[in-house]
């Protein structure tokens, strides 16, 4: 004894018809383009003071400070540049007086006191540089207002 449910037969036609079709497919393309910069920020200016020896004036003796410089690099790691010191001062300034720098990053970069160009290759987008510097002269100061000065590129 055969039993059909007779409504069944007749959807059964119904169902099929009314399954999706597969979807075409498409290409999703997003494109960009990037160019490499630097940006350097001097957060924080440097503070000398003349030491005990009265041969130095310098940003690590007492009651000086060091400069902050952050670098932000988008693209490629970076080579900062810092041109060798130079000195502004007053009239009388011995002309053995000589600028000395040194700076170390969060990244890694050590450079001792130096009175030459030098540079530091990061292995970071980010940075941040502590900028030391002095003066130091073998026949001392004369009374006035000293400026080291040092220009700082950013190179990709």
């Amino acid at each position: 004894m055969r039993i059909f449910n007779e409504s069944a037969i007749a959807i059964a036609p119904l169902v099929a018809l009314t399954v999706p079709a597969p979807a075409s497919a498409a290409d999703v393309t997003l494109r960009g383009s990037l160019l490499s910069s630097c940006l350097l920020t001097l957060s924080t200016e440097g503070k000398l003071v003349a030491s005990s020896d009265p041969t130095v004036i310098g940003s690590e003796e007492s009651g000086g400070n060091a400069a902050l410089l952050a670098v932000v690099a988008v693209g490629a790691t970076p080579t900062v540049n810092f041109s060798a010191p130079t000195i502004d001062g007053p009239a009388g300034l011995d002309s053995g007086a000589q600028a000395q720098i040194r700076y170390t990053s969060l990244g890694g970069s050590n450079q001792s006191y130096t009175s030459s160009a030098s540079s530091s290759s990061q292995v970071r987008l980010l940075d941040t540089f502590t900028i030391n510097a002095r003066i130091v002269s073998p026949n001392g100061f004369a009374a006035g207002n000293y400026v080291v000065r040092t220009t700082t590129t950013c190179q990709q």
